[in-house]
């Protein structure tokens, strides 16, 4: 950083630390109960990530289209397409198709996938719409997205994960 000013490459974290960040907020919500979060108190017991099947993929759908209209500052007027792939390696979002990619292994099919590549179509790059990786406004968007889905526990943990 220069003087303050916080440039689009150094406000941009790395896969592997929104990675580890997700994974230690879906440890700490797997076993629950009471966390001291700063000295404050938080309950996760009304905190969990949902794990869905692919019959669900039309009520996954619904919710993120509910989302995505309830978030959008522009872009396209319908939410990003639900798409599984045997063949995609990973969860993505795909700018061009504005479509979501879901990997058909169940890992994948969770709440915090959802709202994390829901957040790349709702953050779009201010260069010619290309989605944005994980900057401030990516991870605002994420984090106010798994308040909304998961809880705000989650969410205020996975803030300071993610050095909000």
């Amino acid at each position: 950083m220069n003087g303050g000013v916080v440039s689009a490459t150094d406000d941009d974290l790395s896969i592997a630390t929104v990675y580890a960040a997700e994974d230690g907020v879906q440890e700490l919500l797997r076993r629950g109960g009471i966390v001291d979060f700063y000295g404050t108190t938080l309950d996760l017991a009304q905190n969990r990530v949902r794990s869905f099947e692919q019959w669900q993929l039309p009520f996954m759908q619904a919710m993120i289209e509910a989302l995505y209209q309830k978030h959008r500052a522009g872009g396209p007027v319908v939410g990003p397409v639900l798409r599984e792939s045997k063949k995609a390696g990973h969860p993505h979002y795909r700018p061009g198709k504005h479509e979501i990619v879901l990997p058909s292994q169940a890992v994948y099919w969770t709440d915090l996938v959802l709202c994390h590549e829901l957040a790349h179509a709702l953050t779009p790059d201010s260069s010619g719409g290309n989605r944005a990786a994980h900057d401030l406004a990516w991870r605002r968007t994420y984090c106010a997205l798994v308040s909304e889905v998961v809880g705000r526990e989650a969410s205020m943990l996975l803030q300071s994960a993610l050095n909000l």
